[in-house]
């Protein structure tokens, strides 16, 4: 006669088992898998903000350069009035007047806008260093370097 015990095999014990246990294996594997992708993640995400300030920067500039060269073109511009136009779409956009540095050329040559003639060009220049418009203090990305735009016209007032 076989004798059976009154206790049979029951999968689902074993596994309910396992389940309450915890897995200190697998939290310390997560652990240090999150050690090692962090200090990458906060990398990108530092650059993806520099880059896209540069970015703004860079259109900001854009936008001054070709102000001023639109108030040059006008009747008795000069190179003051250029560089107050210039300060004010650098102003609104949040950036820093004092490091920006604006060149005005007519002809190539330094020279006030006011003596401008007819089919004369006139350049204005905007640059900056990255080091005055950057978020972050970390200059990963955008190191040493200046964010510049240039816009060119040609006189047509006679």
């Amino acid at each position: 006669m076989i004798m059976r015990s009154h206790r049979h095999y029951d999968p689902t014990v074993i596994s309910r088992e396992r389940t309450r246990r915890p897995d200190y294996r697998r939290r310390a594997a997560a652990a240090v898998e999150l050690a090692l992708i962090a200090p990458l993640l906060a990398a990108m995400i530092t650059g993806i903000f520099e880059i896209g300030r540069g970015f703004m920067v860079k259109t900001a500039l854009n936008d001054a350069a070709r102000k001023g060269c639109e108030t040059g073109t006008m009747p008795l511009a000069s190179n003051t009035s250029i560089i107050n136009d210039v300060n004010d779409i650098l102003a609104d956009n949040g950036i820093s007047t004092s490091g920006a540095t604006i060149t005005i050329q007519v002809n190539n040559l330094s020279i006030d806008a006011l003596t401008a003639i007819q089919n004369d060009k006139i350049s204005v220049k905007v640059s900056i260093p990255t080091s005055q418009t950057s978020w972050t203090t970390t200059y990963l990305f955008l190191t040493n370097s200046t964010i510049e735009s240039e816009a060119v016209v040609m006189l047509r007032r006679g």
